[in-house]
C-alpha cells in the first residue's frame, strides 16, 4: 500500500517534531553555558544539537506549508524544482534547513577531531586559546553557509528559473556530500584511535577510552541514520543524469525514499540519546529541579563512579602526590631536528604512560612535552620516577640524535651507559588536604589546583635533564610511609627500595620567585645511574 503525499507529510512532521523536541531538551539542559565560550570540545557539540534542532523546525515549517498546499514542496522533492506558488519562501526555507544540515556535519568533524586531539595529545589549551579556537570554528562553519544563502537570494531575484533550480541542487550536493565526508572523517578517526591503543601497548586514559567510545558511538549513528538517505540519493542522480536511468528503482523507488527518509530524519534523536545521553547528561536534565549543592554532588560522584569502575586508574582525591616531568633543551633540538623530534617525542610519551599504568599513576595533562601527574604514594611516585629513567635508556632513539651533546649517549669509564636519548628532568613534590579537585570541562579529567600543585609545577626547573628532585616535604612522606606501609615484596612488583635500589641526597632549596618562597629539596639517585652527576 503507497501512502499519499498527505499521510507522508504528517508522518515527517511528527518525526521531525520530536527531533527537534529531544534536540532542544538537550540544548537547554545538558550544556552549562559559562563553558561554550571556553571549551571549544563544548561547544562543536553544542552546536552539533543546535543546528540538528534548526534544521528539523525548518523542515517542519516546509512540510507544514506542504501539508497546506496538500502535496509534497517542489524544492524538496527529487527533482528539486522551482514550481509551487510561493517559491521563494519555500526556497529559501528549503536551503537554509540544506545549510544547518551541512553545519551539523561540519561540527560533527569538528567535533570528532576535538575528541581525537583529547586522545592523542591530552594537552589543556589555555581559556584564550579555546575562545580564539571557538571563533575559527564559527567563522569556518558559517561564513561559507551565510554567503551561499546570499547567493541564492541573488539567484532569486535576478536569476532565471533554471538558475535557482541549479542552485537548489547544488544545496543537496553540498550538504550530502559533507555528510557523507564527515562519516568517511568519523571511520578514519576511529581507525586512528585503534592503532593509537595498539601502539600503546593496550593502554589509554580512562578519560581517552571514554572518548573513543563515543566516536564509536557517533561512527554507528551515521551509518544507521544518515548513510541510507545520501546513497540512495547519490544513487538516484547519478543513475539520472550520468546514465540516463529515470526510475532505477522502479516500483520500490517511493517506498524506499519514504523509508530512508523517516531514518535520516530520525537523527537528531540518535544524536540526542548517543552523544547528550550520558550519565551526566541526564542529571544535567535534573539541574532545573535540584538545589545547587545536591545537582554539584552528584555529577561529582557520577565522575567518581565511573572512574572507580574502569579498571583503568584513578586520579587520587587525597594528598596527591605531584610527578611532573620536562625534557632538557627540548626547543633547541626541534629547530634543528624537527622530524626526529616528532618520533623521539612519541617514544618518549608512549614510555611515560606505560609506566604510570604499573605504578597507578594518573596523567592530568600535558604541554608540549612537559608531563603532570599525580600518583597515590610517595612510594609510587618514586618507584615510577626510576623506572622511567632507566627504561629511557634502552628506547631505539633516533641515531640524529647522537649529534648534539644534550641527547648524544654518555658512557663512564666502564662503559655503562649513563645518558641516552632525551634527557628527562623531573620533581616530585605531596599534596595536603587543601588541594581543590575538579573536573576540566574540556578534558572531562580531574585537575588539581592549590599552593602546593603550584609549588609541584615550578620545582621541576630546577633540576637538570636525567634528575629526579624531591621537596624534603615529600621525604617526610615518604619515610612515614615505609614506616608504616609494610608489604610483602611479591604484592608490589616493581617498587624502589630506599638503600637497594636508590639512595636520597640532600640538595640547595629551590627559590620560586613568584610565590616569593624557597622549597628544601633532595636528590633522588638510583643506584644504577648514580654516576650521572659525579664530575
Amino acid at each position: 500500500m503507497t501512502l499519499s503525499d498527505e499521510n507522508k507529510l504528517i508522518v515527517y512532521i511528527v518525526i521531525l517534531s520530536v527531533s527537534c523536541f529531544t534536540d532542544a531538551i538537550v540544548l537547554f539542559t545538558a550544556f552549562q553555558r559559562t563553558y561554550l565560550r571556553n571549551s571549544a570540545v563544548q561547544f562543536v557539540t553544542y552546536s552539533i544539537f543546535l543546528s540538528d534542532c534548526v534544521w528539523s523546525l525548518f523542515r517542519v515549517v516546509l512540510y507544514s506549508i506542504g501539508m497546506y498546499n496538500g502535496h509534497i514542496p517542489s524544492t524538496n522533492q527529487d527533482s528539486r524544482s522551482y514550481s509551487d506558488d510561493h517559491p521563494l519562501f519555500e526556497g529559501l526555507i528549503t536551503v537554509i534547513g540544506d545549510r544547518f544540515i551541512l553545519l551539523s556535519s561540519i561540527w560533527i568533524m569538528f567535533s570528532v577531531y576535538e575528541m581525537r586531539r583529547l586522545v592523542t595529545k591530552s594537552i589543556s589549551r589555555s581559556e584564550e586559546r579555546e575562545r580564539t579556537l571557538v571563533f575559527y570554528y564559527q567563522l569556518a562553519a558559517l561564513g561559507p553557509n551565510i554567503l551561499f544563502v546570499v547567493a541564492f537570494c541573488f539567484c532569486v531575484g535576478f536569476g532565471s528559473i533554471q538558475t535557482v533550480n541549479i542552485a537548489l541542487r547544488i544545496s543537496l550536493y553540498t550538504f550530502v556530500a559533507a555528510s557523507v565526508i564527515s562519516f568517511v572523517y568519523v571511520v578514519y578517526t576511529m581507525i586512528q584511535m585503534h592503532r593509537l591503543k595498539e601502539k600503546r601497548k593496550g593502554f589509554i586514559d580512562p578519560s581517552a577510552k571514554s572518548v573513543a567510545y563515543r566516536v564509536k558511538v557517533l561512527a554507528f549513528v551515521y551509518l544507521a541514520s544518515v548513510m541510507p538517505t545520501m546513497l540512495v540519493t547519490l544513487a538516484l542522480d547519478v543513475a539520472v543524469h550520468v546514465f540516463g536511468v529515470a526510475d532505477p528503482f522502479g516500483r520500490a523507488s517511493i517506498e524506499l525514499f519514504f523509508v530512508t527518509n523517516c531514518i535520516f530524519y530520525s537523527n537528531g534523536i540518535f544524536n540526542a540519546f548517543s552523544i547528550g545521553g550520558s550519565v551526566s547528561c541526564c542529571l544535567r536534565c535534573l539541574r532545573p529541579v535540584l538545589p545547587r549543592d545536591v545537582f554539584d554532588q552528584l555529577l561529582e560522584s557520577e565522575h567518581q563512579s565511573l572512574d572507580n569502575s574502569s579498571d583503568a586508574n584513578v586520579p587520587p582525591l587525597f594528598k596527591p602526590v605531584f610527578v611532573n616531568t620536562d625534557i632538557e633543551n627540548s626547543t633547541f633540538l626541534w629547530s634543528n631536528l624537527p622530524n626526529e623530534m616528532t618520533k623521539a617525542l612519541s617514544l618518549h610519551d608512549d614510555c611515560i604512560r606505560e609506566q604510570l599504568a604499573k605504578y597507578r599513576g594518573y596523567e592530568i595533562t600535558t604541554a608540549g612535552d612537559a608531563f603532570e601527574l599525580a600518583f597515590h604514594s610517595t612510594i609510587d611516585a618514586i618507584s615510577w620516577c626510576i623506572r622511567v629513567q632507566k627504561e629511557l635508556l634502552i628506547l631505539a632513539w633516533p641515531k640524529e640524535l647522537e649529534q648534539f651533546a644534550c641527547s648524544k649517549t654518555v658512557r663512564d669509564n666502564f662503559r655503562r651507559v649513563l645518558f641516552r636519548g632525551l634527557r628527562v628532568r623531573m620533581a616530585i613534590h605531596v599534596g595536603d588536604d587543601q588541594i581543590i579537585c575538579s573536573v576540566h570541562p574540556t578534558t572531562g579529567k580531574t585537575v588539581y589546583s592549590g599552593l602546593h600543585e603550584m609549588i609541584a609545577r615550578d620545582i621541576v626547573n630546577a633540576s637538570l635533564g636525567g634528575q629526579i628532585l624531591m621537596s624534603q616535604a615529600t621525604r617526610a612522606e615518604y619515610m612515614e610511609e615505609i614506616e608504616f606501609t609494610q608489604l610483602p615484596p611479591e604484592t608490589r612488583p616493581g617498587e624502589m627500595v630506599l638503600d637497594k635500589d636508590f639512595s636520597i641526597n640532600d640538595t640547595s632549596q629551590c627559590h620560586i620567585a613568584d610565590l616569593d618562597l624557597n622549597v628544601p629539596m633532595c636528590e633522588i639517585v638510583p643506584n644504577a645511574l648514580k654516576h650521572r652527576f659525579v664530575s
